[in-house]
């Protein structure tokens, strides 16, 4: 085949690949590599006469009327300039499910995907290995030390690596041969986990092997319960008898102790308490939310600094000017309960689209869970696996359903 042939026949498909692995390593080279396979994908258009996009009600449509509300809410109260700074990630993931479009070998996809989250994790490690060479010792209780060790930031990387195994176990479960390998694979990247104390990827585990248990898994009930039991011995045994996980945990002698700590060193802890108390503002409209990003972000910056008593820790967040961490509030904020029910909505929906098939509702689990703990819409990269994981892989019909 000429090289010409080739690049006609593969090339978009070649850069897709090239844009997942350069996904978990650069900010830029995945926007490069978007650009021109935009250009690609406009130029096909312009030959097929269109898109071929078909508008069925599904949680895709759901998404796409949010984003519509917000954004004609922002253009009405002037702040569409400060807001598209958020919107633009909507955008991105739509974009994207377009792109995607032409991709009809989704076993391949994921299994890049999982190719270039196994590197991820391996440049980490190999950091990680360096920093315990040099002193003896692996500070994954602090977050800020641990930020700097690895390649993406901690809930990232947890989150990726929960992805990874999910994809690991499919694999192994589908595939006729090296099905050892991926189990092997599936392993070493729950241990990562463990390695690296993220504590939302824990949890995501755990509640993803309930999951399973309780409606996927074909055995009897006492069965299952004796599992449940199991699954609560080791979950609790990987909390008492890992130092830094317990710490991540704030597990100390009593609750009351655990509960001071916590509320001294998680800032989610200051920041919904800022949210909640935000909603009470004269100017905050319960069904539409705030006028636009601005104003909830002077808000957050407000509290923090009337709130705080502890100086240096006002100082870090008014510096870090910390968002709402948390999608769900941050929709509430903006979208009052519109936008939060339209939200809310989505995961629905999503979840009835899915359902039949266990690994996508572990992936979906998963994005659900993450979006109660980040913003995964303000980072570019988190709009990036929004729109591939579940605008896209979500809404494949695979073949295997446990």
């Amino acid at each position: 085949m000429r090289v010409r042939d080739l690049i006609k026949e593969k090339g978009f498909e070649y850069l897709i690949y090239a844009l997942l692995l350069s996904l978990f390593f650069s900010k830029a080279i995945p926007n490069i590599i978007l650009a021109i396979l935009s250009v690609w994908t406009i130029i096909d258009c312009r030959k097929n006469k269109g898109l071929g996009l078909n508008f069925t009600f599904s949680s895709r449509t759901i998404l796409l009327v949010l984003l519509g509300f917000l954004t004609v809410k922002s253009v009405f109260f002037g702040t569409i300039l400060y807001d598209f700074k958020v919107y633009k990630g909507f955008f991105l993931l739509f974009w994207l499910t377009v792109v995607l479009k032409k991709i009809t070998d989704f076993n391949s996809l994921k299994g890049v995907i999982l190719w270039g989250i196994n590197s991820a994790i391996f440049c980490s490690v190999f950091l990680v290995s360096l920093f315990f060479l040099k002193h003896h010792t692996l500070p994954f209780s602090n977050t800020a030390e641990v930020n700097e060790l690895l390649l993406l930031e901690r809930p990232y990387i947890g989150f990726i690596t929960v992805v990874g195994f999910l994809l690991a176990i499919e694999k192994a479960f589908i595939s006729t041969k090296g099905k050892y390998f991926w189990i092997t694979n599936a392993v070493l990247l729950f241990l990562f986990i463990i390695l690296i104390s993220a504590r939302i990827s824990i949890i995501t585990l755990f509640l993803v092997a309930i999951i399973y248990l309780f409606f996927y898994a074909k055995i009897s009930l006492l069965k299952k319960v004796v599992f449940l039991i199991s699954f609560i011995i080791f979950f609790g045994l990987i909390v008492v008898t890992n130092k830094n996980i317990s710490e991540r945990f704030f597990v100390k002698n009593n609750l009351e102790e655990s509960l001071k700590v916590a509320s001294d060193y998680e800032p989610r802890i200051v920041i919904w308490n800022c949210a909640f108390s935000m909603t009470h503002k004269s100017d905050f409209n319960s069904l539409i939310g705030f006028d636009g990003y601005g104003t909830i972000s002077d808000n957050f910056l407000d509290c923090y600094s009337s709130t705080i008593e502890n100086v240096s820790k006002k100082d870090y967040f008014l510096s870090e000017k910390f968002n709402s961490h948390n999608q769900f509030i941050d929709l509430y904020l903006i979208g009052g309960l519109i936008g939060f029910g339209l939200f809310v909505a989505f995961f629905i929906k999503l979840f009835s689209e899915v359902r039949e098939n266990f690994f996508q509702t572990a992936i979906v689990t998963a994005f659900l869970l993450f979006f109660c703990v980040e913003n995964i819409f303000y980072r570019q990269f988190g709009c990036y696996l929004v729109g591939i994981f579940i605008l896209t892989l979500s809404h494949v019909k695979n073949k295997i359903n446990e």
